[in-house]
């Protein structure tokens, strides 16, 4: 199993970010950050939040999580349009769990 963050930060800014995650106590970030600051894989998979156009954060995706089996196929999706609710750690297992 591979896991990947994309965000619409710079390469630069999720170093800082992985930098200052381990500095909190809870060690490094286990998975590799995705750059994705000109939104393109964003945007092909139509997850931009409009609620950001035109702001600074503009292009900041829906909180969206994919679950791919090995052949490539999208055996699981979840795209939240409210920012505050996230795919919990149960429904993201129970997704990975039904690919065995």
């Amino acid at each position: 199993m591979v896991l990947y963050a994309v965000s619409i930060d710079s390469a630069d800014d999720s170093r800082e970010f992985e930098t200052k995650i381990a500095a909190d106590g809870r060690g490094p970030i286990a998975f590799p950050l995705l750059s994705d600051p000109g939104h393109r894989v964003i945007d092909a998979y139509g997850l931009r939040d409009p609620a950001y156009a035109g702001q600074e954060f503009d292009g900041v995706p829906y909180p969206t999580v994919y679950v791919i089996d090995r052949t490539g196929r999208v055996a699981w999706v979840q795209v939240n349009q409210d920012y505050t609710k996230r795919s919990s750690n149960q429904q993201i297992r129970a997704a990975l769990d039904s690919l065995k």
